[in-house]
């Protein structure tokens, strides 16, 4: 009997092995065969060893005739729109020079400076941040996150700060890190990014110079990829969908940065949508009349919203 179970453990051991072996062999060749690829083709961006044929897609003709058309329609001068393909750079832009108010998307930058600190050491995601009485302000957030209903005085910390400023755009979180960020500190995001004209002298900026921003989260040549992970992924977390993640699938990851002030009759959206295989960047700013009243702009601006992207959003899906 003992004869037999040695020699059953001894099958058993052997089939065993067996079977780690032919996998080892299947993940050896796989790689082997992966390195003889990238290797065989030195001179070229080692991504198109990774990106299917069928998604390096470069000919936006047909939707850049489509966004101009509906630009036309709508008022040129009022849009600035910026298109950028991610898995080969292929972009359109409309208005790249018209500058318009970014109303709450320059709660970017600041997230980014803010996790810069914290990448340098001086700053720690747990340090708490202080309420003080000219930081409150109700006019953006989620009423029931809404820092703003806290008692001056109530501490914070710089996780939890951004975490609202860039999943609720509230408005409090983003005083509050401004009065603890310098010039030095902020002007730090656009200077490494190289886009010292992101504000216009009147602080107006266009679509094209703002998606710089999300192509280095995408990238993560500003942030480490930890960080720029982190921002990206509580961007994902924003329950607004008026604009431009109206007609988008909501499984899809969307990790985007929406404005609008209406006093200004300012609405903006930006953002990447994550289409399987099929990334893209999509930034529309739009600039209502400033007699128009509020409710006919911000109609017809997330109208017009929701048309781009619905247009966008099913090129990328369907172009072969």
């Amino acid at each position: 009997m003992n004869c037999i179970l040695s020699k059953s453990r001894c099958y058993l051991i052997v089939i065993v092995f067996l079977i780690i072996s032919n996998i080892f062999s299947i993940f050896w060749f796989i790689d082997a065969k992966n390195d003889l690829e990238i290797n065989k083709y030195k001179y070229i961006d080692i991504a198109r060893n990774f990106i299917d044929q069928e998604d390096f897609i470069v000919n936006l003709q047909p939707i850049r005739d489509k966004v101009n058309q509906m630009s036309k329609d709508f008022g040129e001068d009022k849009v600035s729109i910026y298109l950028e393909f991610l898995n080969t750079g292929a972009n359109i832009s409309v208005n790249k020079e018209n500058y318009i108010w970014p109303a709450s998307l320059t709660k970017l930058p600041v997230a980014m400076a803010t996790m810069k600190k914290v990448e340098d050491g001086e700053w720690q995601l747990n340090n708490e941040l202080v309420l003080m009485s000219g930081d409150a302000n109700i006019d953006s957030g989620n009423i029931d996150s809404m820092l703003a209903k806290n008692p001056v005085g109530t501490r914070f910390t710089i996780e939890h700060l951004l975490k609202e400023l860039l999943t609720n755009s509230d408005n409090t979180a983003y005083n509050i890190l401004m009065r603890n960020l310098s010039a030095d500190e902020l002007n730090q995001v656009k200077n490494e990014l190289g886009i010292e004209v992101l504000f216009d002298e009147s602080g107006r900026m266009s679509a094209k110079e703002y998606s710089r921003i999300f192509r280095a989260l995408y990238t993560s040549s500003f942030l480490k990829r930890v960080n720029s992970e982190m921002i990206m992924s509580w961007l994902d977390e924003s329950q607004f969908n008026d604009f431009l993640a109206k007609n988008i699938d909501p499984s899809i990851p969307f990790p985007h940065k929406y404005g609008e002030n209406l006093l200004l009759n300012v609405y903006a959206d930006s953002g990447i949508v994550y289409l399987e295989d099929r990334p893209y960047m999509i930034t529309v700013m739009v600039q209502g009349a400033s007699e128009q009243p509020v409710a006919e702009a911000k109609n017809q601006a997330t109208s017009f919203m929701q048309d781009i992207s619905q247009e966008v959003y099913t090129y990328f899906q369907s172009v072969e």
